[in-house]
């Protein structure tokens, strides 16, 4: 549990990182610092091509051997092994081949088109290998043993509470930034409690989604411990312990959504920038108060099997 706290500890440092990175470079710059790579791809097999019959041989062999490879992974594969899914297989194998073909032959898409089809296709390449891969594995989990389907739910669990943690902090920090930016820009005299407020606020703000991967921590392991088979004393334990950080988790969302809005009206004459709201973060809360009921749940099922062993 703790390696996972720290997990998320990481992963909320390192979306902090990456708004600041991304504060320090402009939309445009970004834009370059992933496009330009692309481009030097493009450049490089139109120049191995331009410099000779050998050279051009040799482009299109790498260009046919790199868009080749889906086909190769799906040969194999087998007969036995495929599915549905590895349709995604064969059509990425043509996709790859159009991406390398116009990134070499850039003046056959027009200008415009030729500064954004490197990236484009290169994530529409990504997003179908990434989309081939989860239903792979959503078919490898069909009909799997219940200890494989729970360590698989606990790692997909863990795996979302690092995600959700670094998107939190990314979003937080980058909306903090963003709202001072605003501020600055609107006023010339932008000091006073300003800034710190809009600081605490992304905290406070933050603060729900991060209790939501905490949240997620804790059903992985109610995963690890479900997957064993056995539900006895030390599971029992563990599903109140559970109950109660979620409950806490739940209390403490209400409570700092509220808190965040008290705070900017008590300090409303003293900002140049408020913004409140009339909402709760439901998606947190649901998290918590399912995994609290599903946990109160398993605790009154546990006590009904030891009376009904009791009884026999």
């Amino acid at each position: 549990m703790k390696k996972k706290l720290w997990m998320l500890t990481g992963g909320a440092i390192l979306g902090l990182l990456a708004a600041l990175a991304g504060g320090l470079l402009s939309a445009k710059t970004g834009w370059s610092t992933m496009n330009d790579p692309l481009l030097s791809v493009g450049r490089g097999l139109r120049a191995l091509s331009l410099s000779g019959f050998e050279g051009d041989l040799l482009a299109w062999l790498v260009v046919l051997l790199v868009s080749g490879a889906p086909l190769l992974l799906l040969i194999r594969i087998g007969k036995k092994g495929r599915g549905m899914e590895d349709l995604l297989l064969g059509l990425m194998a043509p996709v790859i081949f159009c991406w390398l073909f116009y990134l070499a032959n850039p003046t056959q898409l027009g200008e415009t088109a030729s500064q954004i089809f490197p990236l484009a296709g290169g994530c529409t390449v990504l997003s179908m290998g990434a989309a081939w891969l989860v239903l792979k594995l959503l078919r490898g989990l069909d009909g799997a043993p219940t200890q494989r389907l729970a360590a698989a739910f606990g790692a997909l669990l863990s795996g979302c509470a690092l995600l959700c943690a670094f998107s939190v902090a990314y979003g937080g920090a980058a909306g903090v930034a963003a709202q001072w930016a605003w501020v600055v820009e609107g006023n010339t005299n932008p000091g006073g409690l300003t800034l710190p407020v809009l600081i605490v606020l992304g905290v406070l703000n933050a603060a729900p989604g991060l209790l939501v991967a905490v949240t997620m921590v804790w059903g992985s392991e109610l995963a690890s411990v479900l997957g064993g088979g056995t539900f006895d004393q030390a599971g029992a334990e563990l599903c109140g312990r559970v109950a109660l950080a979620c409950k806490t988790a739940a209390q403490a969302t209400v409570t700092l959504t509220v808190f965040a809005n008290l705070l900017q009206l008590a300090l409303v004459g003293e900002l140049l920038s408020a913004s409140f709201s009339i909402t709760l973060p439901l998606f947190s809360l649901a998290a918590s108060a399912g995994l609290f009921l599903l946990c109160r749940c398993l605790q009154r099922g546990a006590v009904l099997q030891e009376d009904n062993d009791s009884i026999i």
